[in-house]
């Protein structure tokens, strides 16, 4: 079994092993209200399987991969149920560092306007390392929130696959205490196609930490949540929607665009992923259009750029990348927090 890590011989021995008592185990029926709370929850693009009458076409394989998630969730329902609560508050909503504030919109109902922005030219993507700073400051123009991050990108690969991988640290100091943020993406170097992620945000409200981890195989987006002050987990199943394609994390937003054949009339559409434990929280699309050139100044120097707008279900951010290269240098959104500002520059680069 492999899921976030190398192959762990000893539970795939353990998995053959109780097979036979797994497939002898009956799936209890299912009550009326979780029947319908399953379909609620496939409606918003959850991975769930129900049972169906015996005139069904799907293949039995698909009943016996259902019996076994249903009796894995049974068997870990005492470890979380003391902890119902806990889970019902962590209710995680990613933050989108460069394309936006925090996301709580619902799902979008619609599939994207815009054409798809697909990296048509991933060879571009190149190893280095970015660092940038991301200030909130009130209506007043006084920082109340500082987050100083950095971006390192790695050749490498995952499970045989030639991919990148993408680190994003970020140290967060403001009025409400200190905190760490550390994102892992291992993306294919063809296509930037997520591979797998990994989020730890350290504290994370009332809890010492937060975990996600995340894999994407084919339209599914599978993985866990952990607490660490919990014991248990939550998991993800979530389905991609490929009229939402291209799908990217967090982490690779800065430097996404460098993939992309940017214009003078360049326009398009992609989603952002958020850590997908709870519905409104799997799909973010954006919209991208260019809407100019500027020369800009930040902290790493004096740059020619697109200037471009960012449209998202939680407002708009102008937006500004190089010419050259694609790497986002500079990003100012209005009204967040509500009257103030929130703003990103580009401080050094190595490499890139």
């Amino acid at each position: 079994m492999s899921w976030f890590g190398k192959r762990d011989r000893a539970l795939d021995a353990f998995a053959d092993a109780i097979q036979p008592e797994l497939a002898a185990l009956r799936t209890p029926p299912a009550p009326a209200e979780l029947r319908q709370r399953i379909l609620a929850d496939r409606a918003a693009g959850g991975r769930v399987i129900l049972p169906v009458g015996r005139d069904s076409s799907v293949s039995v394989h698909r009943y016996v991969i259902a019996s076994v998630a249903v009796i894995a969730g049974v068997l870990l329902l005492p470890l979380y149920r003391s902890s119902r609560e806990d889970a019902r508050e962590a209710q995680p909503v990613a933050s989108l560092s460069f394309f936006g504030g925090v996301a709580h919109a619902e799902q979008p109902a619609g599939a994207p306007r815009l054409p798809a922005a697909f990296p048509i030219h991933a060879e571009r993507i190149h190893a280095g390392t970015l660092r940038y700073r991301r200030v909130f400051t009130d209506s007043a123009e006084r920082a109340v929130k500082t987050v100083e991050g950095s971006l390192s990108v790695t050749a490498d690969s995952a499970e045989g696959t030639p991919a990148w991988r993408v680190v994003k640290l970020e140290r967060e100091s403001g009025t409400g205490g200190a905190a760490i943020n550390a994102e892992t993406v291992f993306v294919r170097r063809s296509n930037l196609g997520l591979l797998t992620r990994a989020v730890h945000v350290r504290p994370y409200r009332r809890w010492n930490g937060i975990n996600i981890q995340q894999r994407a195989i084919g339209d599914s987006l599978s993985g866990r949540m952990t607490l660490d002050d919990v014991t248990g987990m939550r998991p993800i199943a979530r389905r991609l929607r490929s009229a939402y394609a291209p799908f990217l994390s967090d982490a690779l937003t800065p430097i996404y665009l460098a993939a992309v054949p940017l214009s003078a009339t360049w326009q398009g559409s992609l989603t952002v992923l958020g850590w997908a434990v709870i519905p409104k929280d799997v799909l973010h699309p954006v919209e991208l259009r260019v809407t100019g050139e500027e020369r800009v100044r930040v902290p790493a120097g004096t740059f020619d750029c697109w200037r471009m707008t960012i449209r998202y279900s939680g407002g708009v951010v102008d937006y500004w990348v190089r010419k050259s290269d694609g790497i986002a240098v500079r990003a100012v959104e209005a009204n967040v927090p509500p009257g103030g500002k929130r703003t990103v520059t580009l401080l050094s680069e190595t490499g890139m």
